[in-house]
């Protein structure tokens, strides 16, 4: 996993106005929340993908989102049915376990529904350098601390991911037994490998978490030191935020697609 979410590149979309990319993220977002319907999703989705090759966003980070949801995609799908035995066409029965047309497709639909609401956010973390993120949600109102910290927030987390594998690795590498099948012994309990699992991993995790305060530590002594937060003084901004006509063009697009699946809802019914 790269250190950054953000894909370096010149494509159309790393040149939109992060606020019109706010926009089209957040359309996507809430058309993909209420419409429940398969054929929609699959249509979001590809208008996702056409959106990002068109900015020859690699497809190496595209693949890496589908395999970051595949587990969280199979959950759904497989436990829909379970709990969800609704429907009037049965196809087949057994116990508790119902399956239906109905609930087989409101699986397949909520399956699709993670990636394409992962995607959309996508669309702007990967097209929006931080610097830029942080411009566009401060010109929005949000309060520059809020988004430098939401900015330094998504820059981190994959850091830490890094750490807490390289200190795995090193535990390993001193004979720590990071499956807990010491403490569990012969016992085939579940619920008594898992926590003996979670306690083989607290070393690690202390580890982790020194080295998560001294990076914290330092991230806010350099920022005190360029004068975060000092009273008195008039923040300027390296970062100038313009809207272009290609920006109005998107923008204008993004809201006549949004009305227009909000119009086929009330006509579908």
């Amino acid at each position: 996993m790269d250190a950054d979410l953000y894909v370096p590149g010149d494509g159309w979309l790393h040149r939109a106005d992060p606020r019109v990319k706010f926009a089209l993220s957040l359309a996507l977002l809430v058309m993909c929340l209420i419409w429940r319907n398969w054929a929609f999703m699959l249509s979001m989705l590809a208008l996702e993908h056409i959106l990002l090759a068109t900015d020859r966003v690699p497809a190496e980070r595209i693949a890496w989102v589908w395999r970051t949801l595949a587990m969280l995609i199979t959950l759904i799908v497989v436990l829909w049915p379970i709990f969800d035995p609704s429907g009037g066409h049965e196809i087949w029965r057994w116990g508790i376990l119902r399956l239906t047309r109905e609930n087989l497709v409101m699986a397949a639909v909520m399956g699709l529904r993670i990636p394409a609401l992962g995607f959309a956010c996508f669309l702007t973390l990967f097209t929006t350098s931080q610097p830029r993120l942080i411009r566009g949600l401060v010109a929005l109102g949000m309060p520059y601390r809020a988004g430098l910290t939401l900015a330094t927030s998504l820059r981190y987390i994959p850091v830490f991911f890094r750490i807490f594998q390289s200190v795995s690795a090193a535990q390993r590498a001193r004979g720590l037994d990071l499956n807990g099948r010491s403490a569990v012994g012969g016992a085939h309990n579940p619920f008594s490998a898992l926590v003996a699992r979670f306690k083989s991993y607290l070393p690690v995790i202390v580890a982790v978490l020194i080295r998560a305060y001294r990076m914290s530590q330092g991230v806010g002594w350099a920022m005190e030191s360029r004068g975060l937060g000092m009273p008195g003084v008039a923040r300027t901004y390296r970062v100038s935020l313009r809207m272009r006509p290609a920006d109005w063009l998107l923008l204008a697009l993004t809201v006549a697609g949004a009305i227009g699946v909000a119009a086929a809802m009330i006509m579908i019914g």
